[in-house]
């Protein structure tokens, strides 16, 4: 699932008015926080109890105070990657 759901060619920038997710050619992998289940597509939800499917429309709070986004899981599957060819036969 980790690599079905990466997104590549946009990032998650800080701006003058906050964050927001942009296009940005040859950036990625990142990968939302949280996905809907079935089809994998990012989710996010506003202080409201709104529910959202692109980051750009939270309010400026909701998308500065939390980390919608990360690479970190791209540490993971290298780290992964390494393990799986220590231990390959």
């Amino acid at each position: 699932m980790v690599k079905k759901t990466a997104i590549y060619g946009e990032a998650w920038e800080k701006t003058p008015g906050g964050v927001k997710l942009a296009a940005k050619p040859g950036a990625g992998p990142i990968w939302s926080r949280y996905v809907s289940i079935g089809n994998d597509q990012p989710v996010f939800g506003d202080r409201n109890k709104s529910i959202h499917n692109d980051v750009n429309e939270l309010s400026a709070e909701r998308r500065r105070g939390y980390r919608w986004y990360s690479a970190d899981p791209q540490r993971a599957l290298a780290r992964f990657k390494e393990w799986e060819q220590e231990h390959s036969q």
